[in-house]
């Protein structure tokens, strides 16, 4: 990931760093070193994918908790998103509403 984006005027800023804390159901695996993207769109992108891997290796080793969200937490420690299963996979959304 680059360290530094370009504004409009040529200038150079650093890009925002965010961390994909990983929510389970009685705990959270916290993330220490965090990652820049562009942007917080781009990030909650990145932590839905990564979400989606994630579920997905948890299921080919059958484990019984899946990870349930991601929490995107900023560099001055506040929640800016959560990326959450249903919206990640939204075949289990549809599947829940139908039990």
């Amino acid at each position: 990931m680059p360290d530094a984006g370009t504004t409009g005027d040529g200038e150079c800023r650093p890009l925002p760093t965010y961390y994909f804390h990983i929510k389970h159901a009685d705990h959270v695996v916290f993330d220490p070193d965090g990652g820049t993207f562009p942007d917080l769109n781009a990030a909650r992108e990145e932590a839905g994918d990564a979400l989606r891997e994630l579920v997905g290796r948890a299921i080919l080793s059958n484990q019984a908790e899946l990870p349930q969200a991601i929490e995107i937490w900023d560099v001055h420690g506040h929640l800016a998103a959560e990326v959450h299963i249903d919206a990640a996979i939204p075949q289990i959304a549809h599947r829940n509403r139908d039990r």
